[in-house]
């Protein structure tokens, strides 16, 4: 497949809760580590040169991509984490956003945590869009793990959006979400397994009742403004509730 693979030392499977790409732990011959991404289904993958995204070591038509290991854990993984660690994170938006690409899949899983850097990982999708759609959709698969955003992340992003425009944006993607084919064609893989399958019905349910806790909502206009009168009342992590980890999607 690619040359560097011929002289590896080590090659294992990587565990992890993707749902459209096998991962492999790869140890080449000069001691870097690398991870082997093949998706279920051929794709093309993106033109953006990406800063700050990990460097690409080969790939081929196909889509299968031998990409740098980044050290650290996952989001989801090394959640609660501390103030300085989300600002990191909102620099790392910060600095896609402003060069005007979104990464376009932006789960807990794709945002790697280290004592000194947050890097975000799979850049299969990246695209132009409105950043807060990602911020939004950020937003939501951190309440799939009963976790808000913190003022520390805005801080390192370098400001904090109007919350109703946000929020506007996030039940725009949450509906785009619910109605889009992901579901069914997680529901039909047969490579996905059924603990896997359980995972995602349980995140639609989830975002169903977020998003008519939204309609439930009563916005009293005052003075041009709207002041929000219900609260989200979901506030449990996934691990408290017998759940699994968050979301790998495509926006």
């Amino acid at each position: 497949m690619f040359r560097l693979l011929e002289t590896a030392v080590r090659i294992e499977p990587l565990e992890g809760d993707g749902l459209t790409n096998v991962l492999h732990l790869v140890t080449l011959a000069d001691g870097r580590k690398a991870v082997l991404r093949q998706p279920k289904v051929a794709r093309d993958l993106p033109k953006f040169v990406v800063p700050g995204a990990p460097a690409i070591l080969a790939q081929n038509a196909r889509g299968d991509v031998l990409v740098e290991y980044v050290e650290g854990r996952t989001l989801a993984e090394a959640l609660p984490v501390s103030d300085a660690v989300w600002a990191r994170i909102g620099r790392a938006f910060r600095v896609i956003h402003q060069i005007g690409l979104l990464h376009n899949d932006v789960n807990l899983h794709n945002i790697i945590v280290s004592d000194d850097r947050a890097t975000l990982i799979d850049w299969d999708n990246p695209g132009q869009g409105n950043p807060l759609d990602e911020l939004a959709a950020f937003e939501e698969h951190l309440y799939l793990h009963g976790v808000e955003l913190p003022q520390s992340f805005w801080t390192g992003y370098g400001h904090r959006p109007d919350p109703n425009l946000l929020r506007t944006h996030r039940i725009a993607g949450c509906i785009g979400w619910l109605a889009s084919e992901d579901w069914q064609e997680w529901e039909d893989d047969g490579t996905l397994p059924e603990r896997k399958k359980e995972m995602v019905r349980n995140w639609r349910k989830l975002l169903a009742h977020w998003l008519a806790d939204q309609f439930r909502t009563v916005f009293l206009a005052s003075g041009g403004s709207a002041a929000e009168v219900a609260v989200l009342q979901h506030r449990q992590r996934p691990e408290d509730r017998h759940e699994h980890r968050g979301p790998q999607h495509g926006q």
